[in-house]
Order: structure tokens, then C-alpha cells, then sequence
């Protein structure tokens, strides 16, 4: 299957929210340069039935704009419906945090093209967005599933092309934990649940990323292809 890329000068369009990101905002946005604000659409959608999630490097890529979607929902819904006692920096951080989301789950939906999965239907109920712990707390847990999906994802890519952004995105990933867990706890963020016994990031198997992350969503996949280490 062919994937597809972005041109030089293209953009990825947010089509439901009105929201453009060129290419080099992407870069910034990665880097945690805010962007535009983005309004959540309150309407509801019925889940469709059973997705192919694909098999090896497509499998893979999809497994990671799946995370990026649930990312981006959620930091959405942070964003909209702060949580009590939520300081103005921590306000900005949520703000960035959403549109770092979107911009990589614009990214993968690019670079997929037809191979992407179709949009997932979320299902946020697992987090009480106005209070403090249980947002803290499931922010980092999505973003260790996606750190140890993207850590994962390297281990098992056939293709060397796309390597180099999937790691820098790794490694935003890795801050976002780090800041949840040290705001949640102080001097937690890199605990044992988020490293290895050499202080590495975890690497996790694909079927255990998608595992974990559908407790976020209501759209139920095949991962029967996905690769594994």
C-alpha cells in the first residue's frame, strides 16, 4: 500500500473545526508553540462497527493517528471544560497540549491518505474533566500509551523513511508524561511505571497499546494483523 506525503508547501486541513496547519506550523506545534483555538463539536455520533486497523507498517501508522485522535479529543475537552483550581499555566499548557494533538493527528491522516482508519467516536467518561487528579491522571496515561505505542512502532517499522519524525514525536510524548505526572505528584515524572530499570522509556507491544486506548473511544478495531516484538 502506498503512503501518502505532504508536499513542501501543502496543508492539512482541520475540516470540522476550521483549523489549518501548514507544514512548518506542524514542526512548531511539536516543538510547543500554541496555536489557534479549536471548538469542540457537542454533536454525537453512532460508533461504526469493527475497523481494520491494517497489517505491518500501515497497521502500525494507524495504531499511532488512533492514539493521536483520543490525544486530541481529549485535550479538547480539557481545554473547554477546565478543571477546578486549574492555574493560568497550567490553562497554557492544556492549550498547547491540544493543538501538539492535533497537529500530529492531522499529520498521520496526511500521510495515510486512504489507508487511514475512518475518525474515531470517543468515549471520555473514564475522565471527570473538573477534577484536577482524575484529568492529570488520564492524561498521563494516554500519554504513556503513546509513548510506549511510539517507542513500540520504531522497534517494528519495515520503512526507514518516516523514523525520524516518529521519534521526535516520541519524544514530545515523553514531555507531555513527564509534566501530567510531576503536576499531578511532584518529582514523579519518571517513576517506575514510566521507565525501564536502565531509565528508558517503555516500549509496548501494539495489541496492548490498542487495548489501552479503546477505553477511550466507543469505535471497536481489528488488530488482528498488527506486528509484534
Amino acid at each position: 500500500m502506498e503512503i501518502l506525503n505532504t508536499s513542501a508547501n501543502g496543508q492539512v486541513a482541520e475540516t470540522e473545526q476550521g483549523y489549518n496547519v501548514s507544514r512548518r506550523r506542524f514542526f512548531q506545534l511539536a516543538g510547543g508553540i500554541a496555536g489557534a483555538g479549536v471548538v469542540l463539536s457537542a454533536c454525537r455520533r453512532t460508533p461504526p462497527s469493527t475497523t481494520y486497523v491494517g497489517s505491518g507498517d500501515i497497521g502500525l501508522l494507524n495504531m499511532l493517528y488512533i492514539v493521536e485522535q483520543v490525544q486530541a479529543g481529549f485535550y479538547i475537552q480539557a481545554a473547554i471544560t477546565p478543571y477546578y483550581g486549574m492555574t493560568s499555566s497550567e490553562s497554557l499548557c492544556f492549550i498547547d497540549l491540544r493543538d501538539q494533538a492535533i497537529a500530529h493527528r492531522e499529520y498521520f491522516k496526511t500521510l495515510l491518505g486512504t489507508n487511514a482508519t475512518k475518525p474515531i467516536v470517543l468515549n471520555l467518561s473514564l475522565s471527570t474533566f473538573a477534577d484536577r487528579t482524575s484529568t492529570l491522571a488520564n492524561a498521563y496515561a494516554i500519554a504513556d500509551l503513546a509513548v510506549g505505542g511510539y517507542n513500540g512502532a520504531a522497534r517494528l517499522m519495515t520503512s526507514t523513511d518516516y523514523l525520524l519524525t516518529l521519534s521526535k514525536i516520541a519524544t514530545v510524548q515523553a514531555r507531555r508524561s513527564a509534566y501530567m505526572r510531576d503536576t499531578l505528584t511532584y518529582n514523579s515524572f519518571a517513576d517506575a511505571s514510566a521507565v525501564d530499570s536502565s531509565g528508558l522509556d517503555l516500549a509496548t507491544q501494539p495489541t496492548m497499546v490498542m487495548a489501552g486506548i479503546e477505553q477511550y473511544i466507543q469505535t471497536k478495531f481489528d488488530i488482528s494483523k498488527l506486528p509484534s516484538f
